[in-house]
């Protein structure tokens, strides 16, 4: 860590270059949703329309004070949209995200560095750019690596909301001076980064931690990242959110001196082209666990300065491939009750799948 006094004027620096009230207004409520990875893949590239992706949820994004996603790929309309292994998207799929209610987006991930340096210039460029219905906030990435990562400051109904977006790894094992890179298995590295939540969190009322990493395709978080999240409750944090495992996980509300903190393991994939094909796949094989998730809509009370995590609701969600090909995001309840286009097969799929969730859920 940098020595007490360049850390004192660093943090000082940047108490001062966020202008907001001394402390919000007494008992405010905010109102946040949070869903997981927003992919690209081929299937979704040949979309003919991106608002028909999003359009199914965007009442619930909307009707939120601020929508939180993980962007996992650079945004770079100069060179072809791919998907895996290096992913990248143009510009028109993120606009069409946040026109839909996305509008804070995580850029810390194994995929960032995917079209290097010039991608992550690219995506700056692109999220700081995006004409939404309302402004969008990032966190996770940087263009100057002299600059250090720092939570992003977002100044909503007089609160005071930090945001700050780390990553285990990059696939390339490379970009760690413009991706921020915070390995949970390397104990010096965890200790710093926690270090830094509890140096910037009393600067806000509400502070929310994005990471990305542990085991792809696990149901169940690893103890030791589970342990992690904790720490990071404890060091000051009002909401972890996590992902990368791309299948749903459980989340769980922690009392920290006498306040409710909401850690999310996994939020699973939000849009993805990750399973192949025109029909439902196997109601219990591991595809189906790549096309369901939740979006978690959460209150967070703020009270003088101070927040606690009030109320938490989840909504069910599937990636339904309709015939004329693609993918998009669909309320599993309005599947069921017929008031989408999907087929019988389908409603019949989501219909148990969402008992599945449900099941799920109750556990926790």
């Amino acid at each position: 860590m940098r020595p007490l006094r360049a850390r004192a004027i660093l943090w000082l620096a940047f108490a001062c270059a966020f202008t907001a009230p001394a402390a919000a207004e007494p008992l405010k409520t905010l109102h946040l949703t949070f869903v997981g990875d927003l992919m690209t893949h081929p299937a979704l590239a040949a979309m003919a329309d991106y608002a028909d992706v999003f359009r199914g949820v965007a009442d619930v994004l909307q009707g939120s004070d601020l929508a939180f996603a993980n962007l996992e790929f650079p945004v770079d309309s100069t060179r072809p949209s791919t998907g895996y292994p290096f992913f990248n998207a143009h510009r028109d799929y993120v606009a069409a995200a946040a026109a839909a209610g996305v509008n804070v987006f995580s850029t810390a991930n194994n995929h960032a560095f995917d079209g290097g340096v010039e991608g992550v210039f690219e995506t700056i460029c692109a999220l700081t750019s995006l004409d939404g219905p309302r402004r969008s906030f990032f966190s996770g990435t940087r263009g100057n690596p002299r600059r250090p990562f720092l939570p992003q400051g977002i100044l909503v109904r007089g609160v005071r909301v930090g945001f700050i977006a780390a990553t285990q790894f990059t696939n390339t094992g490379e970009g760690s001076r413009y991706i921020h890179v915070v390995d949970y298995q390397d104990d010096k590295a965890a200790a710093e980064f926690q270090e830094l939540v509890r140096e910037t969190s009393p600067f806000f009322d509400v502070y929310i931690v994005s990471y990305h990493g542990d085991r792809e395709y696990k149901q169940e978080p690893s103890s030791a990242r589970r342990a992690f999240f904790h720490r990071l409750v404890e060091s000051g944090a009002t909401i972890v959110f996590g992902h990368h495992p791309h299948v749903l996980q459980e989340h769980e509300v922690v009392t920290v001196q006498g306040r409710r903190r909401l850690i999310m393991y996994s939020m699973g994939n939000f849009i993805s082209g990750m399973v192949k094909g025109a029909g439902p796949p196997a109601l219990d094989g591991p595809e189906a666990l790549l096309m369901d998730s939740i979006m978690l809509t959460v209150e967070v009370q703020v009270d003088a300065g101070a927040s606690s995590v009030t109320a938490t609701r989840a909504i069910p969600i599937v990636n339904y491939r309709p015939e004329t090909g693609g993918a998009v995001v669909l309320k599993m309840d309005d599947v069921v009750q017929g008031k989408t286009a999907a087929t019988k097969a389908w409603r019949r799929y989501v219909e148990a799948r969402r008992a599945r969730i449900q099941d799920l859920l109750q556990a926790r």
